[in-house]
């Protein structure tokens, strides 16, 4: 089963979204399958995940059931046992081996709410991120500057409001970018202290992960 959620805006529930799906499962009667690493624990998919501090509209796990249940049963079941904060939005069925969302995967779509006027940037943020060279930045543990082309990742990004944009990405050989190292690339973030003042002026959402057909369309999961 495919099992899509939202948590509510609690930080620290979303963190732990893996351990607390193993938890209702536990607490339930569903046929749930065992883990590969500990048969304790019930074998689940759980992911991508969203980087901390970062918010997602849908998040998704694969749950591996030895026996057919109805939707509505695991939906039930799921509910029973939810935390606090948790919000159960689709329970989807799936071929048990049908490839994971880790795998289906192919595009994320952004939704970012902020100051889009910033004084230190050279150019929209729309017209940023349609150049033909994006430079994107982070910091590495030591505290280096690194900048990097992360045009290959960009699908497109458009202005929904004076405060409000939408950020497309796509994965490379498996690979998501933080779109954080966007807007630090765009404002022209030139310390840790100018990325983090960008990290707290901006609330990046995940609206959903999509997978796209050989028509270049893309589908929700």
């Amino acid at each position: 089963m495919r099992i899509v959620f939202h948590w509510a805006d609690q930080a620290e529930g979303r963190l732990d979204s893996a351990a607390a799906l193993r938890s209702m499962l536990l607490s339930g009667t569903l046929p749930f399958a065992r883990g590969k690493q500990n048969k304790n624990l019930p074998r689940l998919a759980y992911g991508p995940s969203v980087k901390q501090g970062q918010f997602a509209a849908r998040e998704y796990a694969d749950i591996y059931l030895l026996e057919s249940v109805s939707t509505q049963t695991v939906r039930t079941q799921l509910e029973e046992h939810q935390p606090s904060g948790f919000t159960l939005l689709e329970v989807k069925r799936v071929p048990y081996a049908l490839a994971g969302v880790q795998q289906l995967a192919q595009v994320a779509v952004y939704g970012i709410e902020g100051n889009f006027t910033q004084p230190a940037a050279a150019k929209t943020f729309e017209n940023y991120v349609t150049a033909e060279k994006v430079s994107a930045v982070c910091w590495s543990e030591t505290g280096v500057r690194l900048v990097r082309d992360v045009k290959p990742f960009l699908l497109g990004a458009r202005m929904l409001g004076p405060q409000q944009a939408e950020l497309s990405l796509c994965s490379v050989q498996g690979k998501w970018l933080n779109p954080l190292e966007v807007l630090q690339g765009w404002s022209g973030a030139n310390t840790p202290l100018d990325a983090q003042r960008i990290e707290q002026t901006f609330k990046i959402t995940r609206q959903g992960l999509y997978w796209q057909d050989s028509q270049q369309h893309l589908h929700l999961i």
